[in-house]
């Protein structure tokens, strides 16, 4: 008897690819870095003019914000940001 995934779910590529489109939704002209550690586990880069004037803990905000339908649910393809860095332009 074989062994049969049945959902496996969108590999690293797809998931980098909804994480940075998810962030350009949300802020204006933002530059983004995304890349794929361990499953799940990301590091993630932002620039962006929305950041100007905010806190360090806001910033991180408007990032979350962005991409809580990627980390929401029991079969969430994010399952942790290791590191995240926003920056002001």
């Amino acid at each position: 008897m074989a062994l049969q995934i049945l959902n496996a779910g969108p590999g690293p590529e797809q998931i980098v690819r909804q994480i940075r489109e998810a962030i350009a939704n949300a802020l204006p002209s933002p530059e983004i870095e995304v890349h794929c550690g361990n499953p799940g586990h990301f590091e993630i880069r932002v620039t962006s003019a929305a950041f100007d004037g905010k806190s360090k803990v806001q910033q991180h905000q408007l990032v979350y914000a962005a991409i809580t339908e990627l980390m929401s649910g029991d079969a969430a393809p994010v399952h942790a940001v290791d590191r995240l860095e926003c920056l002001v332009p």
